[in-house]
């Protein structure tokens, strides 16, 4: 397998009048490498932060997932490292699951992974690749949990996911489907309006054999948000604290001023505070 160190950012330092050599600029304690997933049949670039420390044993450090990782892996890993300077949440690993191969693949293929079937509705347009979900979810449980076990000694005091639209609609999905492959769930503006509510009835249909739950929930949507995701998270918020699952804590929170994705900071943030707080 091919090894490289992480997502760099290229700058240009200027001096005088001329430009000096360009300097790449890593993100600090992160490693990247391929990884081919048998069950997805497909590759994925897992990018990884664990911090230098001395306070808590790798094989114990609670691992942060992060959905989308080709957008929001430098975000995650700036709000962890923050969070931990302030002594506001514990040291954390943080496990991206990105693309690596360009901003059309990663938008592309997110949507092959991140839903359970394609939407007969096509309310947000069609997408193709649609219904992948649970080869991504194998993926994570049967392939990623080992690989970073053997290549990182990470097996995680206890895991996190965080996923927003598509990626909270495959967050909520796993909640109902597999909620013992995490510990805690971010989700955020999940796209519950998918396939004509279609996590509704999965949700149901998880009730209907089950009184437990054992996860912690953080959910949000930014309160400038279309209706079309805040109208059906509010219903699906409502629907979950009706069954009174034993084991479940759910924490909820509109994000004034913000929409679909300028929530993202802030969601993440209070997120990862509000569990390691309860933790």
């Amino acid at each position: 397998m091919k090894t490289f160190y992480t997502s760099c950012l290229l700058i240009v330092s200027l001096f005088g009048n001329g430009f000096s050599q360009d300097i790449k600029v890593c993100l600090d304690q992160t490693h990247a490498k391929w990884l081919d997933s048998k069950i997805v049949g497909d590759k994925f670039l897992i990018q990884c932060y664990i911090p230098e420390q001395k306070a808590i044993p790798t094989d114990s450090l609670p691992i942060v997932f992060v959905l989308d990782a080709d957008m929001s892996f430098g975000l995650v890993y700036d709000i962890v490292r923050w969070l931990n300077w302030g002594r506001e949440i514990p040291y954390v690993a943080v496990v991206g699951i990105s693309y690596g191969t360009g901003q059309k693949d990663w938008w592309e293929k997110r949507s092959r992974d991140f839903s359970e079937s394609k939407d007969k509705t096509e309310h947000w347009g069609d997408w193709p690749l649609a219904g992948g979900a649970s080869n991504f979810k194998g993926f994570i449980e049967k392939e990623l949990f080992q690989f970073i076990k053997t290549e990182y000694n990470l097996k995680g005091g206890s895991k996190t996911i965080i996923g927003l639209s598509f990626g909270g609609l495959f967050c909520a999905d796993v909640l109902f489907s597999k909620p013992e492959m995490f510990n805690n769930y971010i989700i955020l503006g999940p796209a519950l309006l998918w396939n004509d509510k279609e996590i509704f009835k999965q949700e149901s249909k998880f009730a209907e054999n089950q009184s437990t739950l054992k996860a912690f929930v953080f959910t949000s949507i930014g309160d400038l948000d279309n209706e079309d995701v805040k109208t059906p998270w509010t219903e699906f918020v409502t629907q979950v604290k009706s069954r009174n699952y034993k084991g479940l804590t759910l924490d909820t929170w509109v994000v004034e001023n913000e929409d679909h994705l300028s929530m993202l900071p802030a969601a993440v943030t209070r997120g990862l505070k509000t569990i390691f707080i309860t933790k």
